[in-house]
C-alpha cells in the first residue's frame, strides 16, 4: 500500500533529484555532500551477513541504494533475488553501472520513493533500510516504513536491518522494534581510524548493526 507524500517530502525529493550524483575515489556525492563512502564496505558486510545468515537463496529488498555497497556484499552470499528502491535517477544509473548490471542473481530496481510503491506482501526474507528523509522526519519515516513495508513485506521469520550511525538506539526506535518484531538485537561496529575518508560526513565512526526478526505466525 502506497503512502501519500507530504508537501515537505515532495519538496525534498524534488530538490534531491535536481542535484547531480557523482562517484569519486571516496564515495558518492549528491551535489556537494558525500552521502556514502567505499570505506563503509565492512559495515555493510555485517548488515548483509546478519540479515541472510541461515537462509537458502533469500529474496532481499534494499531501500536506499546509494553506492550499492550493500548489494556488492550479497554477490558471494548466494541470494535468490535482489530488489532495490532508489528515487534518485542519477544514483540508480551509477549503481547499475557499478554493480547491478553484473549482479549474479536476478536484480530489480524501482526508481521512486518507497512511499509511492506498492511492494508485494510476504515476498522478502531480508530488508535493508537506508534512506535520506527530510530534516526532522527520520524517526517518523522509520516508523511508517516498518509499519507499511518491513512487517507486511517480510515473510514469517524474515529479518529487517537499517543504517544507524551511533552507539545507541533512540527510545522511539526501540519502541518501534519492540512493537513490531518478536526479537531484535544490535551489534557494535567502529570504523578503524585508518579507514576514515578525508571528507567523512557521518556524525560518528561508531555504528550499530540492528537485526530484527519477524514472528513465524
Amino acid at each position: 500500500m502506497s503512502i501519500p507524500l507530504s508537501a515537505t517530502h515532495l519538496r525534498h525529493l524534488t530538490a534531491l533529484r535536481g542535484l547531480p550524483a557523482i562517484v569519486d575515489d571516496e564515495g558518492l556525492r549528491i551535489g556537494h555532500q558525500y552521502v556514502m563512502f567505499f570505506a563503509e564496505a565492512d559495515l555493510m558486510r555485517q548488515h548483509a551477513v546478519g540479515l541472510i545468515d541461515g537462509f537458502t537463496r533469500p529474496d532481499v529488498l534494499e531501500v536506499g541504494l546509494g553506492l550499492a555497497i550493500f548489494a556488492e556484499q550479497l554477490q558471494d552470499l548466494d541470494v535468490g533475488t535482489y530488489t532495490a528502491v532508489e528515487p534518485h535517477p542519477g544514483v540508480a544509473r551509477l549503481a547499475h553501472r557499478r554493480v547491478l548490471d553484473s549482479f549474479k542473481a536476478p536484480a530489480f530496481l524501482h526508481t521512486d520513493a518507497w512511499q509511492s510503491l506498492t511492494l508485494p506482501h510476504a515476498a522478502y526474507d531480508a530488508i535493508m533500510y537506508d534512506t535520506w528523509p527530510p530534516d526532522r522526519y527520520a524517526d517518523s519515516d522509520f516508523a511508517a516504513f516498518v509499519d507499511h513495508v518491513a512487517v507486511p513485506c517480510l515473510r514469517p521469520g524474515g529479518r529487517f536491518s537499517f543504517f544507524h550511525s551511533s552507539s545507541a538506539l533512540s527510545q522511539s526506535r526501540r519502541d518501534v522494534l519492540d512493537r513490531h518484531f518478536t526479537h531484535w538485537a544490535t551489534s557494535a561496529y567502529t570504523m578503524p581510524a585508518a579507514s576514515v575518508p578525508p571528507h567523512w560526513t557521518k556524525a560518528s565512526c561508531d555504528f550499530l548493526v540492528p537485526i530484527a526478526t519477524k514472528g513465524d505466525a
